[in-house]
């Protein structure tokens, strides 16, 4: 789980700059929609690509500002 800056460049630090930046929003599924899927997966999961449009911070908070599209 990446929780703070530090977090998160521990885990970018030896990346190349050309990485684009992929989001996994993920729900977690219920045990009677698990039967149901096809396949046993705890989870549905959207793919989408995001384009931030504001960034900025607030009492240590990092905010990244985006729309889903």
């Amino acid at each position: 789980m990446i929780n703070t800056i530090g977090d998160l460049k521990k885990i970018i630090n030896k990346m190349d700059d050309d990485f684009k930046i992929e989001i996994r929003v993920r729900q977690k599924l219920s045990e009677a929609e698990i039967v149901k899927s096809l396949y046993p997966y705890p989870f549905h999961t959207d793919y989408t690509t995001l384009e931030f449009d504001d960034i900025g911070y607030s009492d240590k908070v990092l905010c990244l500002g985006c729309e889903i599209k």
